[in-house]
């Protein structure tokens, strides 16, 4: 998964957790230390990442 983030760093991929790289496109909403995505699926947000997600998601809606 590190390579694959590596690779789509600076596009449209946020890594939310050690585990999931998420489009943003298909992010409906962040709420604490979640992610809803657009089909209905929660996936958790590692604490240590939430206010990078957080600030990530808020530019990327403001640049959509």
């Amino acid at each position: 998964l590190n390579e694959i983030d590596d690779k789509f760093a600076g596009n449209d991929f946020l890594r939310i957790h050690q585990s999931f790289l998420v489009n943003m496109k298909f992010i409906k909403n962040i709420s604490r230390y979640r992610v809803l995505l657009n089909n209905g699926i929660l996936l958790d947000i590692a604490r240590a990442r939430y206010k990078y997600v957080e600030e990530k998601f808020i530019a990327y809606r403001g640049e959509v």
